[in-house]
This record gives structure tokens, sequence and C-alpha cells, in this order.
């Protein structure tokens, strides 16, 4: 099963959808995860049968902010069991297997993290059969995992280390650039990993 998540920043411009459709055609993921979307729930409907998904789940924006889609033709039936701006969590199953998988778009405001941290420890207590999560967690485990910028003290790393270990879940390998986000800060490229796969 492939599932694509990607922080599209506004599916607004001609080269977001033209760069989403050469991605599709490479992957055809069962499951397309994007946040960011910055669009209403029409806009986001219209790319639904052009990539030939049977079904979409949306969180509308907050203004111009935010908004998720989760695109999916999955085989088996998939039930969405919690779903804000921050967290789609579904259950479906693969290979026989029952599994959950919740897709998240961590929270962008350093002092408000705390909040998804805990939801998604919560979503843990009840699980028993598999759980994946993926999408773009917005934080970073320590300074290993950024390139640029100022040092941030290990203290502010703690608490989303601390779910990662309280609901023991493990990186998934990964290739290539882990560097996903780059922006600039007081005039510095700043690069980081915010970017992940966690089951």
């Amino acid at each position: 099963m492939k599932i694509l998540s990607w922080n599209c920043r506004g599916m607004g411009s001609k080269y977001i959808i033209s760069y989403l459709r050469e991605i599709w055609h490479k992957h055809r993921p069962a499951f397309l995860f994007l946040s960011e979307t910055k669009q209403c729930f029409n806009f986001v409907q219209n790319f639904q049968f052009h990539f030939g998904y049977k079904y979409l789940h949306t969180v509308d924006p907050n203004g111009r902010s935010g908004g998720l889609a989760l695109y999916h033709s999955h085989d088996s039936p998939v039930t969405i069991l919690y779903s804000s701006n921050r967290v789609i969590d579904i259950e479906t199953s693969y290979k026989g297997k029952h599994i959950f998988i919740s897709f998240v778009y961590g929270e962008p405001v350093q002092g408000l993290r705390d909040y998804v941290w805990e939801r998604l420890t919560r979503i843990d207590i009840t699980r028993v059969e598999p759980w994946f999560v993926i999408g773009d967690l917005n934080e970073i485990t320590g300074n290993h995992e950024k390139d640029g910028g100022a040092i941030r003290h290990a203290s502010t790393f703690l608490q989303f280390n601390n779910m990662i270990a309280n609901c023991g879940l493990l990186e998934f390998p990964s290739k290539g650039n882990t560097l996903s986000w780059s922006g600039k800060r007081q005039g510095q490229t700043v690069r980081c990993r915010l970017d992940r796969a966690l089951r």
C-alpha cells in the first residue's frame, strides 16, 4: 500500500497542481494526504475524480491558513475515527490485517504543539493493532535534524520525544534528503526534517 503525504503550502498555484499531477502519476498512492491546502472543499474536490479517487475527506482552512485533504481509493473500507485541523485518524485493513493510520499536520506555533502530542498519546492508548503516523509534524527530535538557524535548547524537544517514546513509535527507514522544509529565519536559510513516518 502506497501512502503519499505532502505539505503543499496551498493548492492555488499552477506550479503546485502541476507537481501534484507529476508525483501522483509516478507513485499512484492509495492514500494522498495534503496539508496546508488553503482551499475550501469545492476547490479540493475538483481534483478528486481527476486523480481517480473514490473518496475524499477534508478539513477546511481557517481563513487562508491550514486545511487538510485526504484522498483515497483503498480496497478495504475506511472509517474516519477522528478529524481536526491537525489530525485525521482512520481505521482500515491491509492484506487482511486491521490497521490504523493517523495523518498529521503539526501545530506551526511551537508553544501549542503539546496539544497535538497529547492527542496522539490519547489515540495510542486505544490501539492494539498496528498504528502508523505520517505527515508534516512541524517538529524535530533535536538539533541534528536541522541545518542553519539558532541552536535550540534540548528542553524544547522533550515533549515531542516523550510522545514518540510513550507511544512506542519507531521511524520508518527513509531515503534521500530528509531535510524536507526550508525557509528564512532572520535572513538565514534554515532546513529541517519536519516530515516523517512512524509506526
